[in-house]
């Protein structure tokens, strides 16, 4: 769930907004002093069973890094006389002490309290409709720039009609194979005299899976259809040159049911998204979620408390699935190479500073240096293969 990083980065963009003077055409420095500190809260609990996540931070200038609030005592309870305490597991990121999913016909809400003594409350709010996502498809797409590429849609339904609003988000991951495979390192044995040796490599770096999160906001409804249905809703699109698609791909899409509410919320939040310009005609303004004080805080909340039927489905494919070209994308950088001695200078510095890696043995003695990213996997990626990794 990546709802968090999106609220920052765009509450980042309205707090600069609303420092700018709108009608001015000269250059200027936004000034800093009237910037308003405005809590952000994430909290959206879904029907899977698992440790659900909360999370708070603090609204931040360009510039500046995000701060995390942290020291907030959050819980959620239900009036089924069910309580779920959260953990600060790592700044601003609070899980549940116990796993747990959302059950249908319980409300639930949403407390939060400050290590400053704020009190924030959200809800009550509960499952309201439930939908399938029934298929992901990747297919054979172009755009309307003419660029070739692989769409990924996705098909929802629920057959009650009472399913109007959906959301999805995705998480893809892909597989890197580094350029060489060689089964040893070079290492520093002097530097002086120079003097570089061959020993054996101590990990796999060959073979890596590196994890994206989306961060685009994906809406669709159903609302002043026939039926509560939506086909071919396109999650992502990945051009044909993308280095995603060199070797294997997948992509796992979620689709979340959600509330009116919810749906103006994020709504609003990718409208604002979408402002390119303190002279567009859209000013947003600020986005109201359904979390408020309860003590009387003067600190401003923004955020969302949000129950939801979640459905997941995941599919595999490959370059050749869909292009016979023979022309899959690029490695990820250039990687030329560099030959030398084991008593080169040049290539122990490069050693030393760790910006290239043995590739090979010379023609006829010494050694062949790459980048480093172009031999260590690792840079890009993990090198533990995922659980639901499929060949």
């Amino acid at each position: 769930m990546v709802l968090n990083s999106r609220v920052e980065y765009n509450i980042l963009t309205l707090a600069v907004l609303l420092l700018c003077i709108l009608g001015c055409t000269e250059p200027f420095t936004a000034p800093t002093e009237n910037f308003e500190d405005i809590l952000v809260i994430d909290a959206l609990i879904t029907t899977e069973e698992r440790s659900q996540e909360v999370n708070l931070s603090r609204t931040f200038l360009f510039d500046a890094e995000l701060e995390a609030e942290s020291g907030a005592v959050v819980r959620i309870i239900g009036n089924d006389n069910s309580t779920y305490s959260f953990t600060e597991q790592e700044p601003g990121k609070y899980i549940s002490d116990t796993s747990f999913g959302a059950a249908s016909g319980v409300l639930y809400s949403l407390s939060v309290v400050t290590q400053q003594g704020d009190s924030f409350t959200g809800g009550p709010v509960s499952i309201e409709q439930k939908a399938e996502l029934e298929e992901i498809r990747a297919v054979r797409s172009t755009t309307e720039d003419g660029e070739e590429g692989i769409a990924i849609v996705a098909d929802g339904f629920d057959p009650t009609g009472e399913a109007v609003f959906y959301r999805y988000d995705y998480v893809e991951t892909f597989k890197i194979v580094s350029v060489a495979n060689p089964q040893f390192d070079l290492i520093v044995v002097s530097e002086n005299p120079p003097l570089l040796e061959k020993v054996p490599k101590t990990r796999q770096e060959n073979i890596c899976y590196r994890t994206q999160f989306s961060n685009s906001i994906l809406l669709a409804t159903s609302e002043n259809l026939t039926e509560s249905r939506i086909e071919n809703f396109q999650v992502r699109f990945i051009p044909k040159t993308a280095f995603e698609l060199r070797t294997r791909y997948s992509i796992l899409v979620n689709q979340y049911i959600q509330s009116r509410t919810a749906q103006s919320f994020y709504e609003d939040l990718r409208d604002f998204s979408n402002v390119l310009t303190v002279f567009a005609q859209t000013q947003p303004g600020f986005i109201v979620g359904n979390i408020v004080s309860d003590n009387g805080s003067s600190t401003r909340v923004l955020g969302l408390f949000e129950v939801s039927q979640v459905s997941s489905k995941r599919i595999f494919f490959e370059y050749d699935d869909f292009f016979f070209d023979n022309r899959p994308p690029g490695f990820i950088r250039d990687c030329p190479v560099l030959a030398g001695g084991s008593r080169d200078p040049i290539l122990l510095d490069l050693i030393k500073r760790k910006t290239h890696k043995y590739r090979g043995d010379g023609d006829p003695t010494g050694f062949v240096v790459s980048p480093f990213g172009c031999i260590d996997c690792t840079v890009y990626g993990s090198n533990i293969e995922p659980d639901f990794w499929e060949e």
